[in-house]
């Protein structure tokens, strides 16, 4: 009766009641977002939170969350059903893991979820995914030989038993970590995100006079499904491509993939990729899955909020054993090293047939950098320095100054770090001439330097790629400038944990994105802008737009500039 009653909802009043439940979502995520004790929370925004049907599907997810964060809680939700099924759960619980390869592909990555309590029974899940600072084990890095000494492992557990902590769990995490009380501040902060959700759930369905959330999230489950698999027809049936070529630790990875369009259905068969590696750039398939369909469903724009069921029209294969599907104990810390490149991958493989609908590469991955050492008053620290590169060139418009892409997480204020660690900020600004040339710009990257002002020494675990492997244009546009890392202005190794020793300086540069068309087709005076607002150099204008800038002027050479571009 009640599914029934929901069905005759008017297009108006469940467009509502989905708001409604997105809206929820989002008062979840800014309560994280607000009592979480990490910088790499509060200031890097990186987390994401979701709402999920009794069955563990996901039907509203917050208009902000990292869309690698929300496909792996997608797919976690049911394994923690498994583990817990209703029948052994009571109101106050609340489950946490951070299982690489049941969620995010790191131990760093905490996932907790509340069941949603109503007339006594299971209606729902609460859930979010957060960046713990520090799980133990070897500071983050890309260096690991094993899982095993990336942190402590935790399998689904009640981390909260009827309200009440689990006390034994938590002491154990705080005996295992460098800074404690900001892990068990965070996972607080997770707690209360939940409950905000679950909250405001009950408030909803006591509103609306509603048992539960099946006919509901029934209804917007198959409105998504729909809107994806009408967008999956659009683009034209075949099989397509593509490869791609990564750093890796020591020598290069290939990425390579087969998209095949159906009726209303897309297939990727990443065969033929590079095996799983010795150290830890590999990618759980979770993951690598879920940044995979973030690329697809950008391509396909379906007409609908992003949900569960906008995944079922995404099939996905990977060989175990490859590099985005490695068998434990496979090291995992730098998995971003590779995963941020399948956007760039599934962009590049469907240009042919869609180009009105992708974009240049990113100049992903960003600066990954993790550092630890003690801080003012002598206290222990753990920090994350994200430095975003540049976002590609679009079929109509420039790319963006640095942004946060696949992964929409923040590059962090200088004054954040500067007012909290032993370090001091002696540059950050935007690199000129890093955007690759193109009818439409490539967006520039960034370049940072510090110096250590610490009585010890500061331990960094870098994270970078794109050092040998710039971001490509498409269409005729030129590739972004590669990232550098350097100390004391010598290269350092990309993916290698060091020492920064007081008084040295490091220097790390992001790269900028790849330019979309004919640099000679751009027109002047966007140049001319580009010029004058400093992303471009007079000499790289001349070269690669053919416009010559006559800087006494600030204008256009315009018979130079016929010169050059042939008339």
């Amino acid at each position: 009766m009640v599914q029934d009653a929901t069905r005759t909802l008017d297009a108006v009043s469940l467009t509502m009641h989905w708001s409604k439940l997105q809206a929820i979502v989002d008062e979840a995520t800014a309560t994280l977002l607000r009592t979480a004790f990490s910088r790499i929370v509060t200031d890097a925004w990186d987390f994401s939170c979701a709402l999920f049907d009794a069955h563990g599907e996901m039907i509203a997810q917050g208009r902000h969350g990292l869309p690698a964060f929300v496909g792996c809680l997608a797919l976690a939700v049911k394994d923690f059903i498994s583990a817990y099924p209703p029948a052994c759960l009571e109101p106050g619980d609340t489950l946490m893991t951070n299982d690489p390869w049941i969620g995010a592909s790191q131990v760093n990555d905490v996932f907790m979820v509340t069941p949603i309590f109503h007339r006594g029974r299971v209606v729902g899940y609460a859930a979010c995914v957060s960046h713990s600072p520090d799980m133990g084990g070897r500071l983050l890095s890309a260096d690991a030989r094993e899982v095993f000494e990336e942190g402590v492992r935790y399998p689904i557990a009640k981390l909260f038993r009827r309200g009440e902590p689990n006390d034994d769990l938590f002491r154990i995490i705080r005996l295992n970590v460098r800074v404690p009380d900001i892990v068990g501040g965070d996972l607080l902060a997770q707690l209360a995100a939940n409950e905000t959700m679950a909250r405001r759930v009950v408030e909803f369905l006591a509103e609306k006079g509603l048992p539960d959330l099946e006919a509901l999230g029934a209804e917007v489950l198959a409105r998504s499904e729909a809107a994806m698999r009408r967008a999956i027809a659009a683009i034209p049936r075949g099989t397509y491509h593509g490869a791609i070529e990564t750093d890796g630790f020591d020598s290069p990875l290939t990425l390579r993939c087969a998209i095949t369009v159906e009726a209303d259905e897309l297939f990727v068969d990443l065969t033929g990729t590079s095996p799983q590696d010795e150290h830890g750039i590999n990618c759980a398939w979770r993951f690598a899955y879920a940044d995979t369909a973030h690329a697809l469903i950008c391509v396909a724009r379906p007409a609908s909020p992003v949900n569960g069921a906008t995944l079922r029209a995404i099939r996905w294969h990977a060989p175990e054993g490859t590099i985005v599907n490695p068998q434990p104990p496979a090291p995992l810390g730098g998995r971003a090293l590779v995963s941020m490149y399948l956007q760039a991958l599934v962009f590049r493989t469907l240009a042919p047939v869609v180009p009105d609908r992708v974009v240049a590469d990113a100049g992903s991955p960003p600066v990954l950098s993790a550092y630890t050492g003690t801080g003012h008053g002598g206290r222990r620290y753990v920090e994350i320095m994200f430095a975003n590169g540049g976002f590609g060139a679009r079929p109509t418009m420039d790319g963006l100054a640095p942004l946060g892409w696949p992964a929409n997480i923040a590059s962090m204020p200088v004054e954040v770090p500067e007012n909290e660690r032993p370090v001091l900020f002696l540059r950050k600004e935007l690199v000129d001439d890093s955007g690759g040339a193109g009818r439409y710009r490539g967006g520039p990257g960034q370049y940072f330097v510090w110096r250590s002002y610490a009585e010890d020494p500061i331990t960094v675990g870098v994270r970078m790629d794109r050092i040998a492997h710039p971001p490509q244009g498409l269409f005729g546009g030129l590739p972004g400038a590669p990232a550098a890392v350097l100390l004391d202005g010598q290269p350092l190794h990309a993916k290698k944990t060091m020492r920064v020793l007081p008084g040295q300086v490091f220097h790390a540069q992001s790269a900028g994105a790849g330019g979309y068309g004919d640099p000679r087709e751009r027109d002047p005076q966007a140049v001319l802008d580009d010029v004058l607002d400093g992303y471009v150099s007079p000499e790289r204008a001349r070269e690669d737009y053919g416009v010559v800038v006559d800087l006494t002027r600030r204008a256009i050479d315009w018979e130079a500039t016929r010169r050059l571009r042939g008339g």
